[in-house]
């Protein structure tokens, strides 16, 4: 078998014991990696409604079988678990080193259940593993907690995955970092990683993966990283980085702003990927055998100082510690994405809690007594950047917004539930549906809650040019528009994004956004195995991993009327070139009714059906499901 198959690290935390598992071909070929074989482990290994903060939860590390491969855009990897944010299904994914030093290590996932008894660590060295006591590590930062494994292990160049304080005092969207600015975001991943005592995980890597055909596997990774420059977003991304979009979507008004209720923003040219490259830019971060190098590397000293060490603030960062907080302070936001990567929490969460409670602030429903003095108004980067210290450390006002939006508003009543901004109780990302419609088929739908990441987004398919026949985009489909066109839509996407996050490669490189195709990636899933996969092969791998993942939050509950949108998502737009455009209820139940028949799930409960289940060769997960 070769050993770009790799294999599995069970880790138990109670018990302190490490066991490896190697893989089957037949297992690995039909879930791939990623994203499909943690829903997979979950649904086999989790009982339906445990304590996503208890023992019984099991956290998922994941590559896939071609991670370490050097090809653009071949640098993710996934972090899965029961979310504590959602109580549901629980996905977070980074890109940088961590997931290719993993495999040089020896493994290609990591299964940890359990819980220490005090704060631990795990430590992986080509191919040995030892769980080492982290007692000195807790109450550390990310960075401190970095730089003393190295020095701890005398390994400098070991990658290493860290949760900060957030994650010790379990906020539930506290995430997990590695590099000190890649960060598996969203669910609250880091929230469980604290809940099982772990602080960190080191890795490093000497060993060379063979493959079954590694001339001609060089050879497709040297067309891969030339094509790779042919898709959307390269130069933009190379020059900007992911910031590098905002004047756009300020300008085509989509920009979230003030916690939704406007989508332009009149600062927004203080806050733009120009405008940092022109102000606080010292350098780019790159990730694994990746050309575009988008990450960017900030520094300032006034009117607070930045730590170029945790990285800048990727566009998610920027509008919802910016614009959605009425914020237009390029330092002060880039200081408020330092403290979040410093504290372990994600973004996007804290940006939305933060604007969700300036607006509680303005409507009266908090005071400056229950804001512990803080003064909430829209714009006040101080306050922000205290808030962030108050959730991280569960401290005063902090205490009730390291809920999140959800747990929160409920806390507060009185009408607060109007202003949180989320999905199944995730945090609503920086796009706005309203200006593109699939986003908010694909928000509702998606698994893990609000998440832009699921499918790709409507504006490529307007043009004849990112059409593909082959993979089922076969029409141009108007941004604006709802019905079964933009259905089929959604559904081919969100498959096609799915086995990115099974294969975990950087959606910025593959088709559309960057240049290299769906039949290019099963070219070297190929070259590596001596599979003879087709690309329809692999989006059925996808299709899989999605319809394993709402399996999970059947189980846990959740039906078609968690599918749905904020109120505030429904409403038209007031202002900007799409005034006017809201996403209706009746909208909303048509687009959903289609593209549950187009799943084949039933359109009553969105559930998976049997039959779908039996297309899908999930037989067995049906007759193990009780709902």
């Amino acid at each position: 078998m070769h050993t770009s198959y790799g294999k599995v690290l069970w880790v138990d935390l109670t018990k302190s014991s490490l066991t490896e598992q190697d893989l089957d071909e037949s297992t690995v070929r039909k879930y791939i990696g990623g994203r499909a074989f943690g829903a997979k482990i979950l649904l086999e290994e989790l009982r339906p409604g445990i304590d996503a903060l208890g023992p019984d939860n099991k956290l998922v590390v994941s590559t896939g079988i071609v991670t370490g491969i050097p090809f653009a855009g071949n640098c993710r990897y996934v972090v899965m678990a029961k979310s504590p944010l959602t109580n549901a299904w629980g996905e977070a994914n980074a890109s940088g080193y961590f997931g290719p030093e993993l495999r040089f290590a020896g493994f290609n996932h990591l299964i940890i259940e359990g819980r220490a008894r005090s704060p631990v660590y795990l430590c992986i060295k080509d191919g040995k593993a030892e769980i080492r006591d982290a007692e000195h590590l807790w109450g550390k930062t990310t960075g401190e907690t970095h730089e003393a494994i190295q020095d701890e292990l005398h390994e400098p160049k070991a990658r290493i995955l860290s949760i900060g304080v957030a994650g010790e005092n379990l906020v539930r969207y506290a995430c997990v970092l590695s590099e000190l600015h890649r960060a598996n975001g969203r669910c609250g991943m880091g929230a469980v990683m604290g809940s099982k005592k772990l602080k960190s995980i080191a890795v490093r890597g000497t060993r060379k993966l063979k493959y079954f055909d590694e001339k001609r596997l060089m050879e497709l990774c040297r067309l891969a990283n030339k094509e790779v420059w042919q898709g959307a977003y390269g130069d933009l991304l190379l020059k900007y980085g992911t910031d590098g979009d905002l004047d756009d979507l300020h300008a085509t008004g989509r920009l979230p702003t003030k916690n939704f209720t406007k989508c332009t923003f009149s600062g927004y040219q203080k806050i733009t990927g120009e405008t940092m490259a022109e102000t606080i830019l010292i350098g780019r971060n790159t990730c694994y055998a990746c050309p575009i190098a988008c990450p960017r590397k900030v520094a300032a000293k006034e009117p607070y100082e930045v730590d170029p060490d945790y990285g800048g603030p990727e566009y998610e960062s920027t509008a919802a510690l910016g614009s959605l907080c009425m914020i237009d302070n390029m330092v002060a936001i880039a200081k408020a994405n330092e403290l979040c990567n410093k504290y372990g929490l994600d973004t996007i969460s804290t940006g939305v809690t933060i604007s969700f409670a300036m607006e509680c602030y303005e409507k009266g429903l908090l005071t400056e007594k229950e804001t512990d003095g803080l003064d909430l108004k829209w714009g006040n980067s101080q306050a922000s950047l205290q808030l962030i210290e108050k959730i991280a450390k569960r401290e005063g006002i902090g205490d009730l917004l390291a809920e999140g939006v959800m747990r929160a508003s409920k806390r507060i009543g009185r009408g607060a539930e109007k202003f949180a901004m989320h999905i199944k109780g995730q945090e609503v990302p920086m796009h706005e549906p309203r200006g593109k419609k699939g986003l908010g088929l694909s928000y509702a739908t998606s698994n893990r809650g609000a998440c832009h990441l699921q499918a790709e987004h409507d504006d490529f398919f307007e043009d004849p040019k990112w059409l593909r026949p082959e993979l089922g985009i076969d029409k141009t489909v108007d941004r604006l528009s709802v019905g079964a066109d933009k259905a089929r839509l959604v559904k081919v996407l969100a498959d096609m994004w799915a086995i990115y996050d099974c294969l975990s490669l950087c959606k910025f490189t593959g088709y559309p956004e960057g240049g290299v195709e769906v039949e290019r990636v099963a070219d070297i899933v190929n070259a590596a195995t001596g599979w003879n996969v087709t690309p329809k092969e692999l989006m059925t791998v996808g299709e899989r991993a999605i319809n394993l993942c709402r399996i999970f939050n059947a189980r846990e509950g959740m039906a078609r009327k968690d599918d749905t949108l904020p109120e505030r998502l429904m409403e038209p737009l007031t202002e900007g070139m799409y005034e006017g455009q809201g996403i209706s209820r009746k909208d909303l139940d048509e687009m959903l009714d289609y593209y549950y028949e187009y799943r084949g799930w039933d359109k009553r409960t969105g559930w998976p059906t049997k039959s779908n289940l039996e297309e899908l060769s999930l037989k067995e997960v049906w007759e193990a499901l009780k709902i």
